[in-house]
């Protein structure tokens, strides 16, 4: 059991170890339900945090480059083709 302090304005602040343990981050949605004999229940808004997919972490990684996604590729790609034209050449 956790014991807070409300504040003037009426704020509670979530102990670190709760936070952790229900793994609530900044922006999550709690819910406050008051139940029969004055018991306060605050709950999560969902079941478990989902992992974010490699497109939704890397979203906007390359957004501040002065070419485009897709001349950037083109790039690795002429590149990898001069390595691998040196290397043929040495063999």
């Amino acid at each position: 059991m956790y014991t807070v302090i409300v504040s003037s304005r009426g704020q509670v602040v979530i102990p670190m170890e709760a936070r952790k343990r229900l793994n609530i981050k900044e922006g999550d949605t709690l819910s406050v339900h008051i139940e029969e004999g004055g018991r306060l229940v605050i709950k999560t808004g969902r079941k478990e945090r989902v992992k974010k997919g490699v497109v939704e972490r890397t979203a906007g990684l390359l957004s501040d480059m002065e070419m485009t996604g897709i001349e950037y590729v083109e790039d690795i790609r002429r590149g990898s083709g001069r390595r691998l034209d040196e290397l043929e050449d040495r063999c």
